[in-house]
């Protein structure tokens, strides 16, 4: 098998998906904003944070639903790029990725599905009109993303969880999701979600992927008013009240984390094809 790709080789494809997602909501009058680790590389490097390995973007759901038609109308004009989501068959997450299929990553703990180097699309839905209110939204719909996740695993493995107590309780919900499957908690998940909220509410966020639900509650007016800002030689857009976002997100985000903490968090390599 050929060497895996380098981080600076995945971080130099997905800057081109980026870049074509960007072209394609200009041309539908789409907003997108970059999010998390992009986000900070956005303010604090003007790119990509050197150990980071992914790109994440924020979409309203009536958007990503615009986007999703125009990517399954054109397929073969805009070959190699896939969207994958949960109509995808064998793919294991409700968050929708965009992939460019010249490529494959090998997960590791999970069955290969098909998809290439990828771009992190969160979609979001309407979750409250008060902070308290999409807050306790999101405490009772995390455990879903969580479980689907664990659904869809070869086999048990911590990751990245941290302490003892938590690996431990891992376990049991581990053999627990296996049991249900991915369908049944999707099913839960989707009839707590109202997909036509999002014009209606105050506060919106990510509840099909929620790893940290701090991380989930945006308030709607912060992801609407965007500007664009330097990123790797490009622009691309961003809250215009990014330091309030993420302060929220991270705290003191200026700060560069200990070295021992600078690694990329996918666990997976890629290949050109």
């Amino acid at each position: 098998m050929k060497d895996p790709m380098t981080m600076g080789e995945i971080q130099k494809v997905s800057l081109e998906i980026l870049k074509q997602i960007d072209a394609i909501c200009n041309q539908l009058n789409i907003k997108y904003c970059l999010a998390y680790g992009t986000l900070i590389g956005a303010i604090r490097h003007k790119g990509f944070i050197p150990w980071d390995d992914d790109i994440d973007i924020l979409m309203s759901r009536p958007d990503y639903e615009k986007f999703k038609s125009h990517i399954n109308s054109h397929v073969e004009e805009l070959r190699p790029l896939r969207l994958f989501d949960s109509s995808v068959p064998h793919y294991p997450y409700l968050l929708p990725r965009l992939s460019n299929d010249d490529y494959t990553v090998v997960v590791d703990n999970e069955e290969p599905y098909g998809m290439g180097i990828f771009i992190d699309i969160y979609v979001l839905d309407g979750i409250g009109n008060t902070f308290e209110e999409a807050w306790n939204f999101i405490k009772k719909t995390s455990k879903y993303p969580r479980l689907i996740f664990l659904s869809t695993r070869n086999h048990y493995h911590f990751g990245t969880t941290k302490g003892l107590l938590r690996r431990m309780l891992k376990l049991p919900a581990f053999y627990y999701a296996k049991m249900m499957g991915k369908g049944y908690f999707e099913e839960k998940l989707r009839n707590m979600i109202d997909a036509d909220s999002y014009d209606d509410k105050t506060y919106v966020g990510c509840a099909i992927w929620c790893e940290r639900p701090k991380w989930a509650v945006v308030r709607k007016d912060i992801v609407e008013n965007l500007i664009e800002v330097p990123f790797e030689n490009y622009t691309f857009k961003i809250p215009k009240d990014y330091d309030a976002q993420l302060r929220q997100w991270y705290g003191d985000y200026m700060q560069l984390p200990p070295e021992k903490d600078r690694i990329y968090h996918h666990l997976y390599k890629a290949y050109k094809k």
